[in-house]
């Protein structure tokens, strides 16, 4: 079982990104962590701490400073970085494992084929049905064919002449 420090009081939090140590006085580079920084980081992570407050970070800061350069928004990063990896994750599995239950497509023979190829050729021969506008609304009108339709046909619904949509 791992215990984790206390860190239940929260202080200024403008101190977050100012608490450094071990910073070098040419430059600022980007941050490498060690292996004993990630391995202290990552056991505060199984612990259970996902999103530490100033005086948590303040504290970290100073526990991994013994193990090399570290800044307070070194650990502030490490841990929004490390919690939005580990959501990809799990909806990268979830994608993963609803994609594999989910039914597959037969395997492709040449009758599969064949009978795939039918039935895209039969459907494309069915015509369309035009029905009437009672239909639609669901007045209780009948289902009756009023024309059999080949194109698809465009409605002016705003037409630019105002008398153009009328009927006479």
């Amino acid at each position: 079982m791992v215990v984790l420090p206390e860190f239940a009081r929260v202080r200024n939090a403008s101190r977050l990104l100012n608490c450094t140590v071990q910073v070098p006085t040419a430059g600022t580079t980007r941050w490498n962590p060690s292996p004993d920084q990630i391995k202290v980081l990552e056991m505060l992570y199984r612990g259970g701490m996902r999103t530490p407050n100033s005086f948590q970070i303040e504290q970290i800061t100073e526990e991994l400073g013994k193990y090399g350069r570290i800044e307070g928004k070194n650990v502030f990063y490490w841990f929004q970085n490390h919690k939005a990896r580990e959501r990809q994750k799990q909806k990268r599995a979830a994608l993963l494992t609803l994609s594999t239950t989910s039914s597959l497509p037969p395997a492709e023979t040449k009758d599969g084929v064949e009978k795939k190829k039918e039935a895209y050729e039969d459907a494309s021969r069915r015509k369309r049905r035009c029905r009437t506008w009672g239909d639609v609304h669901g007045d209780g009108a009948t289902t009756e064919v009023v024309a059999e339709c080949t194109d698809d046909v465009t409605l002016e619904l705003f037409p630019l002449r105002p008398d153009q949509g009328k009927a006479n």
